[in-house]
């Protein structure tokens, strides 16, 4: 049904809009709500057509780039209605986060994908990706009320199937290979394998790169890292295969498999 009221929505967004819009390097036309607090609208920066969002009267994310057929406008109605469908839903905005989404770096409200953060977007932004979906997850979350995306947060879901973590990870590797873990096995720095400092032993764990949606599968089987603010420690495979073992440390999420896990 939600998907539904959704199509409306983004139907009645698009054919409500006027041409109200005259010269100017920044000029905007009138705000279409998608709900009390939610709206869009059709603005003009310096020359460049683009969709604006806005949660409170606040804009927090400009849509730049036409995409699948869809102007920047049309791509800000959508986006809208996903924001509305959240808030309608009374979901929390501390849930809000840069996320990774059917492989691609988006932002998230309690899982529920918002918007792609596409390459465009980055650089016409001078930035990164997963940068830029910070950037816009906090501007949603200040125009809500709540304070900045944390370095570290559990989402709590309903399932005890899945528990969602977003933290920073690091890896260890060769000077430690060979060596037994705190689980008993001898460590392969080439193996999935990673070291958490309180999840059950044999507990598998996906692994995602925010910075790039790179994912992998890991199993814990020892205790660490004993740094503050790491969360996750990986095995050099894992690393390579996240694409992270040149950067060495960087923001994860983590989705623990498996009933009755907690991070």
């Amino acid at each position: 049904m939600k998907r539904v009221v959704s199509l409306f929505l983004v139907l009645f967004l698009i054919a409500s809009l006027g041409g109200r819009l005259v010269g100017g390097l920044y000029l905007v036309g009138d705000t279409v709500m998608a709900s009390e607090s939610i709206g869009v609208r059709q603005a003009r920066v310096a020359g460049r057509e683009v969709g604006e969002v806005l949660i409170n009267g606040q804009v927090v994310l400009r849509v730049r780039t036409s995409a699948g057929g869809l102007s920047p406008f049309q791509r800000a109605a959508i986006i809208g209605g996903r924001l509305a469908s959240c808030t309608g839903d009374a979901y929390l905005p501390d849930s809000i986060l840069p996320d990774v989404v059917n492989g691609n770096i988006a932002v998230s409200w309690r899982g529920d994908l918002i918007v792609t953060v596409d390459a465009d977007h980055a650089r016409l932004n001078y930035t990164t990706q997963y940068l830029l979906a910070k950037v816009w997850a906090n501007n949603m979350r200040r125009a809500l009320g709540c304070g900045p995306v944390p370095s570290e947060y559990v989402l709590d879901k309903e399932t005890d199937e899945v528990i969602t973590a977003f933290c920073t990870a690091s890896w260890y590797g060769e000077g430690f290979h060979g060596q037994v873990t705190a689980s008993g096995e001898v460590f392969d720095s080439d193996a999935l394998t990673a070291a958490h400092r309180y999840l059950p032993f044999g507990t598998r764990v996906r692994v995602t790169n925010l910075h790039n949606g790179s994912s992998v599968v890991v199993t814990i089987n020892d205790r660490g890292p004993y740094v503050e603010g790491r969360v996750i420690d990986l095995s050099k495979g894992a690393a390579i295969a996240l694409g992270m073992k040149e950067q060495g440390i960087g923001p994860v999420k983590l989705e623990v498999m498996g009933s009755g896990r907690v991070i």
